[in-house]
Parts: structure tokens; C-alpha cells; sequence
């Protein structure tokens, strides 16, 4: 089964290292230990899986596992992941300005809840309709 499977079967996984093996209808639920019904996970999808944010079905041995997320959406193996780029990388193509790394000053900052912003917000919309009614010289 670890050879069958290469690592975690999740697509798009590249463990090879430390996995589990799981059985696709639970072994608790009377699943049996036969090749079809078991698949190598890694630790993080095992546990994904355990708590109810991925879901596995279908026969390991015909290679018809189908792995869903918490949405049911299914995460189909488009491929293998792209190798990344080789060589240095592109040069930069204008000149970088770093931040000022200046202190920030707290009296031009305020942290308040949006929910105590809406009289604020009711009181300039209503500026803002008087003075756009009011024509201009």
C-alpha cells in the first residue's frame, strides 16, 4: 500500500514521511484491512480528515479515491506541483524605496469599532446632502 500509494494520496501532497494509514470506510464501522480499503495519509490530512474537513472514498486499488473538502468540492490530481524556477531571480525593474522606519505617532491614529463609527457616518451623509444642495459661487 505505501509503494501503491507514493506518499500521501491527498493531491497536490508531496509527504513521504511520517504517514498513516487509514481505512476509507472506518475499521470502527466494520471496514476491513484489505488494500483496496486502506490509503497512506500524512499526519495533517489524517487529522483533516478525523475531523470532518476532508472526506475519502472509493477503492485504493482501482485508484478511484475520491478526496472532497469541508464543502464537498472535490480536489481532483490536476497534475504534479511545478517544479519550482531554477537560477537567479528577474532583477528588479525600478528602484526600491524602503519604508522610513519613522515613529509612529499615536495622536494621528485611532482604533475604534465600526459599530461606534455609524453616527459619525449618519451625520457627514447628512452634511454632505445639505452642502450638495446648496449651489456653489
Amino acid at each position: 500500500m505505501l509503494l501503491r500509494d507514493g506518499g500521501c494520496a491527498v493531491p497536490g501532497c508531496g509527504a513521504t514521511r511520517h504517514l498513516d494509514v487509514h481505512h476509507i470506510v472506518h475499521w470502527s464501522d466494520g471496514g476491513p484491512s484489505d488494500t483496496w480499503n486502506l490509503v497512506a495519509l500524512c499526519t495533517h490530512h489524517h487529522r483533516s480528515h478525523h475531523r470532518g474537513r476532508l472526506e475519502i472514498s472509493g477503492n485504493a486499488d482501482l485508484g478511484t479515491i475520491v478526496f472532497r473538502n469541508q464543502h464537498g468540492v472535490n480536489m481532483a490530481n490536476d497534475g504534479p506541483r511545478p517544479e519550482p524556477p531554477e537560477g537567479p531571480p528577474p532583477a528588479p525593474t525600478s528602484e526600491y524605496h524602503p519604508p522610513l522606519c519613522e515613529r509612529l505617532d499615536m495622536n494621528y491614529v485611532s482604533f475604534v469599532h465600526p459599530a461606534r463609527l455609524a453616527p459619525f457616518t449618519r451625520q457627514a451623509k447628512a452634511w454632505a446632502a445639505r452642502h450638495a444642495a446648496t449651489p456653489t459661487s
